[in-house]
Formats: structure tokens, sequence, C-alpha cells
């Protein structure tokens, strides 16, 4: 399990929420009370302004969890502690290279993948990995991720044993 880092652009983002809030409401205002002259309808857009903004800021409050299974490895997106959603799924025998992100950065993005998942604790990707794996849903994927040296380990008993030499010699 890895909590997501909140950062200035999450800041920002929260910012722009409540402005948009701010500015709904006080649109619902008038247009209920000025122009209608029907104030259940400025109380009912600012309630609906209200839920949706608590429910977009609650929305960044993320975190990502691995789980390695028999050698399937899952990656659920958990936000506001509350509603998770699987990013995708994978046998680490389908694994085509891995690696420190940080050092194969400029090469992953230029080739092309089908989908890139991005399930790290800093948005700049520092002390991330990556592998390029063969999905059943989501296809040719480029996975970056945070695991600890136990799934590190883990990992490496499962993927193919040509790539776990290159990578990591015969130890």
């Amino acid at each position: 399990m890895v909590k997501k880092k909140f950062e200035t652009v999450d800041l920002l983002i929260i910012v722009g929420i409540i402005a948009a809030i701010i500015v709904l409401s006080f649109a619902g205002f008038l247009v209920g009370v000025g122009i209608l002259m029907f104030p259940m309808l400025s109380l009912l857009v600012m309630a609906g302004a209200v839920f949706g903004g608590y429910k977009l800021i609650s929305m960044r409050m993320l975190e990502y969890e691995y789980s390695l299974t028999n050698g399937f490895v899952t990656v659920d997106k958990i936000m506001n502690r509350a509603t998770r959603k699987r990013m995708t799924s994978f046998e680490c025998s389908s694994c085509e290279d891995l690696g420190v992100y940080s050092e194969a950065e400029a090469r992953l993005k230029t080739r092309s993948f089908d989908n890139r998942i991005f399930a790290t604790q800093f948005s700049d990707h520092r002390d991330s990995w990556y592998m390029i794996v063969h999905s059943g849903k989501t296809g040719k994927t480029l996975v970056v991720f945070d695991p600890d040296g136990d799934m590190q380990e883990a990992i490496k008993k499962f993927i193919p044993r040509s790539l776990k030499f290159e990578k990591f010699g015969r130890g």
C-alpha cells in the first residue's frame, strides 16, 4: 500500500474546485432569487455544488495497492479510503522489461504503449520501478509503481529467467 503524497498541483486543483463551488453557488443564487423568484432552486444548486466539490476533493486523496499472488500482480487505486478501482492486473511471466524508472524514463517516453499506469507516491516518480507487461484487458502496458523490498524480491521469482539474469545477474 502506497499513499500518494499531497503536492502543489493537488493544492491548486482544490483551490480551483472551491472557486468553482463559490461561482456556481453565486450563479444559482442570482438565477434562483433574482431571475426566477424561486429561492428553493438556488438552495438546490448550492447543495449540489458543495456535494460535487466535496466528492472531487475527496478523490484527490489517493492510495495505491499492489498485490502479488502466485505470479499474478494487481494494481488498485483507492480514493478517499472508500472507493477501489482496479487499474490493471497481469502475469509476471508476461513481463518484457523492468527496472528503475528514472534511469529509463527518456527511452520509455518515446515508446508506444496501449496503456500507461502511474501508481506512484510522488508525481516526479523518484525511486519508482517500471514494468512493461502484456495484460488481457489493458494490452501492452507500462506500469510505474513503488514496490517495497519484499515485493521486488517476490516479483523476481516470477519474471522470465532470461530477464531476471539480464537485470539482476545470477545472484
